[in-house]
């Protein structure tokens, strides 16, 4: 019956999902580009048919200005845009321009496969020094550089402000707790006709190894040292890593407070907190693309909560260049634009992430973004660091930047699947898994030796 009841609300949300994007179309002129000219550019991204709209007018006014460069554009949705340039790359037609992101830039460096970037840099139109520093360096590998970051976001806690009014419960606040945030959950938590089931939850899970990594480091855990070496199963780091995981899991199995794994996929993660079923969830700024159309409910957001530390996991996107494109300064003449102040106002505006570029960061585009307080006017900042993404990063830290991440990442999301079902304890799962991610590092690292040698 419970399955039953978020499978019959993923219906309905999906249904108004598939009408509102009915709306926009392929041929739609909002995503026409000229494919032809004296240079044709491949652009290889990904995003919601909302950030596909609003790149496309930025590479519109891109046209304007190079009018002899033809753009012919490879979009995925973003589960399947990793396979799909993998694919590429390995069949040797790489896109000239892409999406790369930060998780999957280490193997893409390590193998050669990315166009320095040093010697167009320093161009004073570009205005490098007006990224963040630890972005840019994110997608440094050898001293080289070989990506510009175009955005890049924390996460935070958004919450369901009349839930909480209702029933009366303090907001979310950066002195939050672990404890904290069950208390809440626990207050909003609703069974309305007393059938057993919860009509309400105060809490939503996701099951992805950077959403729960948030965890991981509030605890004091590690998955990867600064060296790069697998620790989730070290002695110095174990109880904290599996108590972590753990406390993802009893929001769901113990405290019931969050819907399960199986309920809470069958309506699409965040589309509960969008039909108003759920009071609180974790993402990045990249939901508000959805979150702003809400008109039911006014939400607000805040920055994680702490157990031993108060930290985020920090993400982020780099335009990188195919090291043998056949048209280099084309190409950084793209990756300069969209990356641009102008370029980026659409990501500010828009609700789509954060921009890398300080200055946009700093103007009316971001903080007073008109496309998302339509229906949530008290959105609106009037400095930076009253935005909790922007107060988090000083702090925040990447996604393991080791050669192995990807394979690392799948292995744990598979097998933490037993934890978060309630099958198995935390910690007996990361002891199982020491061996197998090993295994996993030493097939990685015997690849590498063999390309080198061929």
């Amino acid at each position: 019956m419970k399955e039953f009841k978020w499978a019959v609300l993923s219906l309905i949300v999906m249904g108004l999902f598939l009408s509102a994007c009915g709306k926009k179309t392929e041929g739609d002129v909002s995503l026409k580009l000229k494919e032809t000219g004296d240079v044709v550019l491949t652009f290889a991204m990904w995003g919601t048919p909302e950030e596909k709209l609003a790149v496309y007018k930025v590479l519109q006014e891109f046209q304007k200005k190079f009018p002899n460069i033809g753009l012919k554009v490879i979009h995925t949705d973003s589960l399947s845009f990793g396979d799909k340039l993998q694919t590429m790359y390995a069949g040797g037609t790489p896109p000239d321009v892409h999406y790369l992101h930060v998780e999957s830039f280490y193997d893409y460096a390590s193998k050669g496969l990315l166009y320095p970037l040093d010697e167009f840099v320093s161009d004073p139109e570009f205005q490098f020094e007006d990224l963040y520093p630890s972005l840019v360096d994110a997608f440094r590998f050898g001293g080289q550089l070989y990506g510009i970051p175009k955005d890049w976001t924390t996460f935070a806690i958004y919450y369901n402000m009349d839930m909480f009014d209702k029933e009366g419960v303090a907001y979310p606040n950066e002195k939050w707790t672990w404890d904290d945030l069950i208390k809440a959950a626990q207050k909003l938590t609703k069974d309305f006709n007393g059938d057993g089931v919860p009509d309400q939850y105060g809490w939503l899970n996701e099951t992805w190894a950077n959403w729960y990594y948030n965890f991981i480091l509030q605890n004091g855990g590690e998955i990867f040292d600064a060296k790069g070496n697998w620790v989730l199963a070290d002695p110095k780091y174990l109880n904290a890593n599996a108590e972590a995981v753990q406390f993802v899991a009893d929001t769901m199995n113990k405290y019931k407070v969050a819907p399960s794994v199986t309920a809470s996929r069958e309506i699409g993660g965040d589309a509960s907190f969008v039909a108003g079923q759920t009071a609180m969830c974790m993402y990045g700024r990249w939901v508000q693309l959805r979150f702003k159309n809400i008109d039911k409910f006014k939400w607000n957001l805040s920055q994680l909560p702490r157990k031993k530390n108060k930290i985020s996991v920090v993400v982020t996107v780099s335009l990188s260049i195919n090291a043998n494109t056949k048209y280099p300064q084309e190409a950084w003449e793209l990756v300069k634009f969209l990356t641009s102040y102008e370029g980026q106002i659409f990501t500010a505006e828009a609700g789509l992430a954060v921009p890398a570029r300080k200055s946009l960061v700093g103007s009316d585009h971001y903080l007073k973004p008109q496309e998302v307080l339509v229906n949530q006017p008290h959105l609106a900042r009037n400095k930076p660091e009253e935005d909790p993404f922007i107060a988090q990063l000083p702090g925040a830290k990447l996604p393991p930047l080791v050669p192995s991440w990807i394979e690392v990442r799948q292995k744990l999301d598979e097998q933490f699947e037993d934890v978060f079902f309630g099958r198995k304890d935390a910690k007996s799962v990361i002891l199982a898994l020491d061996s197998i991610v090993k295994d996993i590092m030493a097939l990685k690292s015997q690849a590498a030796v063999t390309g080198a040698e061929e």
